[in-house]
């Protein structure tokens, strides 16, 4: 896949460096010492330019990318590219700081937008909120989580077969580390003490499945 990326920060960074390996890039910033540097460590074409001047952008191939993925600091610049981009035909994804610009984005025509400081602060807020909790991913558009916990020895789970707890619908336990060997468990698999399990739990059931694990 031939991808572009705006903006060299630590997103950016993080992201082509993820990327470099499997897909085509370039890289788009503004800042060429930011730039110099970025060019001796990823295997990429990286411009200096502002990525909302047409020039910059049909200079990065915006004509034959596949995606273009702006995640420069500021809000009005990712938009601005990303429509430009998008009047390439190309699928666009751009970085919001502040959440109630999501919706102007999509009305717009950004194909998706993200956020990594409302993620970071969200995740902290669902761990503090959610003690025993030891890890968590959101999954879909929020309808349900994967929760990591540790079986406490007085949990009601313990010593249970998954088939007994009646998740049904509401839960699924998804994989188990015993010892730190990773088992995909089934009905007949018996939950123990200490077992680290991660599970797919619908959003309204967050409370309910907790209470069963850890209480």
């Amino acid at each position: 896949m031939y991808i572009i990326i705006s903006g060299l920060g630590r997103v950016g960074y993080t992201l082509a460096k993820s990327l470099e390996k499997k897909h085509d890039l370039v890289l788009i910033d503004i800042n060429p010492k930011r730039c110099e540097l970025i060019s001796a460590e990823i295997d990429a074409i990286v411009i200096n330019g502002d990525c909302t001047k047409i020039k910059i952008l049909e200079e990065a191939g915006i004509e034959d990318a596949d995606l273009y993925i702006a995640v420069t600091g500021k809000d009005e610049v990712n938009l601005m590219s990303s429509l430009l981009a998008k009047s390439y035909g190309v699928k666009t994804i751009a970085r919001i700081s502040e959440l109630e610009y999501r919706e102007v984005f999509e009305r717009l025509g950004i194909d998706l937008t993200v956020s990594p400081e409302i993620i970071a602060a969200n995740y902290i807020e669902k761990l503090i909120e959610r003690p025993g909790i030891l890890d968590l991913a959101i999954v879909g558009r929020g309808e349900a989580e994967i929760i990591e916990m540790i079986i406490p020895k007085n949990s009601k789970v313990a010593n249970k077969k998954i088939k007994d707890l009646g998740g049904g619908k509401d839960f699924l336990i998804i994989s188990i580390f015993e010892n730190d060997k990773l088992k995909i468990p089934g009905g007949e698999t018996v939950l123990k003490p200490g077992d680290r399990i991660l599970v797919l739990v619908k959003r309204e059931y967050l409370d309910k499945v907790k209470k069963l694990f850890l209480e």
